[in-house]
């Protein structure tokens, strides 16, 4: 599959060392856990001061999947998991995850499972959002313990979608559920 963007600026990309492939759950090799974390680390924190890095420097990646196969016999579908406490700083002033924060959280989380489905498939997973649709089904109390669950929906040509679900960890309770749609643009020069 091709794609606007050379692979090679995804597997340039500096190695999150503070994350260990190892730990994280899934079907992928650690090589495809390695280059989705170093993905998803550079986007979410690859400078001090970009939005939302100090919530998202706290996501954790624990497991990663690849299901099915396409009609061509190529991977059909990518999984992610992450997990995340929900701590002041993300809250609103009546003590529950602020709907802001949410967004914040399922943009890079919905994403990774295009990622991880990309690598799978030699294609660029990265994009530019252009749509987030979002349902707050419950409020996630400070203290929640987070359960970030994404899967790819559409990945071909330059339009990529995903789902992603927010669940407590502990209890059978669905906050949140979005469908995230973006746009594979031209990455720049590091």
């Amino acid at each position: 599959m091709s794609t606007s963007t050379p692979l090679s600026f995804l597997h340039s990309l500096p190695d999150a060392a503070d994350i260990d492939v190892s730990e994280i759950k899934g079907n992928v090799s650690d090589n495809e856990k390695r280059l989705g974390a170093n993905i998803f680390a550079y986007f979410v924190n690859g400078r001090e001061e970009s939005y939302g890095a100090q919530v998202g420097r706290r996501l954790r990646l624990v497991e990663m999947n690849i299901w099915g196969k396409d009609a061509k016999g190529a991977a059909a579908q990518g999984q992610t998991v992450f997990e995340i406490d929900v701590l002041p700083d993300m809250c609103n002033v009546y003590g529950t995850l602020h709907g802001a924060c949410a967004a914040y959280i399922v943009d890079p989380c919905s994403v990774s499972s295009l990622v991880v489905l990309g690598a799978a498939i030699g294609a660029d997973g990265t994009g530019i959002s252009q749509s987030l649709n979002m349902i707050w089904h419950q409020p996630a109390k400070m203290g929640t313990k987070l359960r970030v669950l994404s899967n790819s929906v559409y990945i071909h040509g330059r339009i990529r979608t995903a789902r992603c679900e927010i669940w407590d960890r502990e209890k059978d309770k669905l906050y949140v559920s979005a469908v995230h749609s973006t746009v594979n643009n031209t990455r720049p020069k590091l």
